[in-house]
């Protein structure tokens, strides 16, 4: 191999080394197909036209830098750090949203027969930290829960 063709192949090399995994795949493929037509002109015999060697060989070396670059260029990689990473924004999310919750009471009690047919319920009461959106210039804030179950359920 000459000294032009082993610039060409080094600078090609350098330029796909430092970008995204598709304009890796892209600048990896335009490498193969450049880099080919490049061998395929320069090792045409005297007799036939090197620009149909240069075709040939622009196509066979891009086509295998194409399937190679997808091979190596793989997305699984950034689609798993991106997975989780909104698994950790929407953990932080539902903490600031939800807040931890610390049971303070937990007591039976009589309730509505309108909601409740035995007319008890287990009543237990939380205290919460909650921050809750009512319009785009408001926020207030949740410190108590009560959660009211039917004692059939409950038990």
């Amino acid at each position: 191999m000459n000294s032009p063709l082993l610039t060409l192949l080094c600078l090609s090399l350098i330029l796909c080394s430092c970008s995204t995994n598709q304009k890796n795949r892209l600048a990896t493929t335009t490498a193969g197909i450049g880099v080919g037509a490049i061998i395929g002109a320069a090792t045409a015999p005297n007799d036939e036209r090197p620009e149909l060697h240069a075709l040939y060989w622009g196509g066979i070396l891009g086509v295998v830098s194409a399937v190679a670059a997808n091979y190596y260029f793989h997305d699984e990689k950034d689609l798993e750090v991106m997975r989780l990473e909104n698994e950790k924004m929407r953990a932080q999310l539902d903490f600031f949203q939800n807040g931890p919750a610390t049971l303070l009471k937990d007591t039976k009690g009589a309730a509505d027969k309108k909601y409740f047919r035995t007319g008890k319920a287990r009543i237990m009461l939380y205290k919460i930290d909650q921050w809750v959106d009512e319009g785009p210039n408001k926020k207030y804030h949740r410190d108590r829960m009560i959660e009211i179950l039917p004692l059939e359920e409950a038990e």
